[in-house]
């Protein structure tokens, strides 16, 4: 597993979901992360998808349906 350490302040505010579309690693990250090539196999097919501050996803993977991503706006 590959950790992220972040070492200077982000503006959470301003987030992507990231989606390899090789194997499928996903994760939340900062504008201010220069690569963008896929931790897991290290392709640059990496998707972008732009997140509001109160947005939230929810993943699900099946072996016979493949990977459900679920996004919706957090309950305050």
């Amino acid at each position: 597993m590959t950790e992220l350490i972040l070492e200077r302040k982000y503006d959470y505010g301003n987030r992507l979901f990231a989606l390899c579309e090789s194997c499928y690693w996903t994760a939340t990250i900062f504008p201010k992360i220069e690569s963008y090539e896929c931790p897991a196999c290290r392709t640059g097919n990496v998707a972008l998808i732009p997140l509001s501050l109160d947005e939230k996803y929810e993943l699900q993977f099946k072996p016979k349906h493949g990977l459900d991503i679920k996004f919706s706006i957090s309950e305050r």
